[in-house]
């Protein structure tokens, strides 16, 4: 079987993909690092060109971020398909020096994103390595997506994702899997707000009655912030930051506020931003008056039945290869957001088991590798061929 062979191949390959998660890890590689950046870029770009593909380096407009690196490969069916990752990380410049590749007596693997997500960059690459050798292309077109600036949202990235997922008929992120195994079939969505209350100012000991308290609305509304959390609809809200005032004697005319409002379905977070809107047209403090602003604004990956089948057919295809992963939901925002946003079937979680994203600890279960690879390649032919059966 098709799967039994992949896995034979991941494992042989075992040490190569160390290798070359070696070397993507001993490059520094930050969001607003495009230099960096770039470097891995370069890597990935040459790897790809050795498998075949087409590969085109997108520049940003922007300097402050590296290329988007694309690779296009033509197949013998008609599905196309999109693996995606992000060659950028959250660390600074030396770090790659100071917390160099390393792996522990646990088999883990570590060093500056290890886990996220330059295991997943490595995934992708080998799984599309090991469906070449086995002759197995019944896809169309198998597109490689690599972004380079996942880690702050993706501005330069982000457009040019949504445009090469387009139509695809399965797309599949290559954020690590879970800590426990599990894939991702939901993530939030997420409305980052400003709110800024404008006041009067007076003298708070001779004529307060003069003022208009822009902290107090701010207080008032912060309390009505946070009771719109819901946990039934899993909407979280969270009043992260509320400045107000500059001296103990002066009635503040102005208070700034930062929210985030999370949820898994988008009509929960426009419905929350409905009911802050309308709460914000009528102050309770005389006098104040209260701007919404959405600063930034990403979709959920929503659970839809498309998503929940790619989900049950990894489950399926996992089985074959002798381990049981689960399908979790999760609050954190990744790339597949978007690409879900676009009605794209989309799954998440396809790279190794690791965890401790952001921080020092991170790390990667090397274990876990030939397995999710395995599962990675014949989830894209599996897909391609299912996609074939389709009117």
């Amino acid at each position: 079987m098709l799967a039994a062979e992949l896995l034979r191949r991941a494992e042989d390959a075992r040490a190569a993909y160390i290798r070359d998660l070696a070397e993507l890890v001993g490059i520094d590689s930050g969001s607003l690092d495009p230099e960096g950046v770039d470097r891995v870029g370069d890597v990935v770009a040459g790897r790809l060109a050795e498998l075949g593909f087409a590969v085109e380096r997108r520049a940003s407009v922007d300097p402050r971020y590296g290329a988007t690196v694309i690779g296009r490969r033509r197949g013998t069916g008609v599905a196309r398909i999109l693996l995606f990752a992000h060659l950028d990380t959250v660390f600074e410049r030396g770090d790659a020096a100071a917390r160099p590749f390393s792996i522990d007596a646990a088999g883990h693997a570590h060093g500056p994103g290890v886990t996220d997500d330059k295991a997943g960059v490595v995934a992708a690459l080998h799984a599309a390595a090991h469906l070449i050798d086995a002759g197995a292309e019944r896809y169309g077109e198998l597109v490689l997506a690599f972004t380079p600036d996942e880690e702050i949202g993706s501005p330069a990235g982000g457009p040019v994702l949504q445009e090469l997922a387009a139509g695809v008929d399965a797309a599949f992120s290559l954020e690590c899997a879970r800590e426990n195994g599990d894939l991702v079939v939901g993530r939030k969505g997420v409305a980052d707000l400003e709110l800024v209350v404008h006041g009067v100012a007076a003298h708070s000991g001779i004529e307060p009655e003069r003022g208009a308290h822009a902290a107090l609305e701010a207080a008032h509304l912060t309390v009505f912030l946070q009771a719109l959390a819901d946990p039934a609809e899993q909407l979280t809200v969270n009043v992260g930051v509320l400045r107000a005032g500059e001296r103990t004697n002066i009635v503040p005319d102005r208070a700034t506020m930062h929210v985030e409002m999370r949820a898994t379905r988008t009509a929960v977070i426009e419905g929350a931003l409905a009911a802050l809107r309308e709460r914000a047209a009528g102050p309770l403090v005389e006098g104040t008056r209260v701007e919404v602003r959405v600063v930034d604004q990403c979709a959920p990956l929503e659970e839809t039945e498309a998503g929940r089948e790619l989900g049950e057919l990894a489950l399926r295809l996992a089985r074959e290869l002798g381990f049981e992963p689960g399908l979790a939901r999760t609050g954190g925002v990744s790339d597949a957001n978007r690409v879900a946003a676009l009605g794209v079937p989309t799954l998440d979680g396809l790279g190794p088991v690791g965890g401790g994203d952001h921080s020092p600890s991170e790390w990667l279960d090397l274990a876990s590798v030939p397995q999710r690879v395995a599962l990675l390649a014949a989830l894209v032919d599996a897909s391609a061929a299912r996609s074939a059966l389709v009117p």
